[in-house]
Order: structure tokens, then sequence, then C-alpha cells
């Protein structure tokens, strides 16, 4: 039997944690499964290791989707830190690299780099205005305080 090729993975570095209470979250319908508490984040060494798996395997191309609750938590050095990883161990392959994300942490240094090294970016939003800020509470805000709001009052 040979061995396939694993050539699209899905991540999710940052997993239950998140930046956003929505009213809908898989993770907040089952605290049991997530507790608030010592949530584990991918570490250095997982990174690398996984990094170093799926990229050294011969073969043309393979694609990261990196997302979770909002992957932005891992800070933009965790991603400096994979496309190096991605580079040193891919011998030439081509990566590619796509993030799902709320938006809330994207600034113009988050953009460059996006940029940069030609991340495909998701922006999860729940339709119109009036739906998206009903279903989508900052963390704290309780079920019935403010939603996201997308202009300062």
């Amino acid at each position: 039997m040979t061995a396939k090729v694993l050539n699209n993975i899905l991540v999710k570095p940052a997993g239950p944690d998140c930046n956003l209470d929505c009213l809908y979250c898989f993770y907040k319908n089952n605290p049991e499964l997530f507790p608030e508490t010592g949530r584990p984040r991918m570490s250095e060494f997982l990174q690398e290791a996984m990094i170093r798996q799926i990229v050294e395997p011969p073969g043309g191309e393979v694609s990261i989707g990196w997302q979770g609750s909002e992957p932005t938590l891992m800070g933009l050095p965790f991603y400096r830190k994979a496309v190096e990883l991605e580079e040193r161990f891919g011998a030439g392959k081509i990566v590619g690299n796509g993030l799902q994300t709320n938006g809330l942490l994207i600034d113009r240094q988050w953009a460059r780099f996006f940029r940069e090294f030609r991340f495909l970016i998701g922006l999860s939003i729940d339709g119109p205005e009036h739906v998206h800020d009903h279903y989508r509470r900052m963390r704290g805000a309780g079920p019935h305080g403010p939603g996201l709001q997308t202009e300062p009052n």
C-alpha cells in the first residue's frame, strides 16, 4: 500500500479561542468539550513538525487552510514562522496558504504580510448589517449586549 501524498490540510492553531462571542458558536454550545481555561494553542514544536510533514514529501503543491475560532489570535509572528518553515522544508514546492478570519485584528501590517505571501483570505460575515450585528457579539457583551458595530457611535 502506498502512502497518499497530503496536498490539502485544514489547521486550527488557536483551537476554540476567539475574540468574539457569537450566539451560534459551536464552541460556545459545547462548553464541556472546550473549557474556558487551559485551552491549548499550537506550540512552535508542533508547528514545525506539522509543516515539515506537510511540505517535505515530493509532489507539486500543497494548500494549508488556517482557521478555527480566530486564527489571527496566534499573532503575526506565528504566520511569519509558518512561511519560513514552508520555504525551508518545501524545497521549491508550491505552498498556498488561506486564512479564514473575522477580520477584527487585521491591520496594515497583517495586510502587507498577506499580500507579500499571497494568502487567500476569507472574511466571515453573517449577511446584512442587522443580521451580522445581532449574532456577532463582542466577548463579554452578554446575550443582550451590543453586537459587533461596524462604525463608531
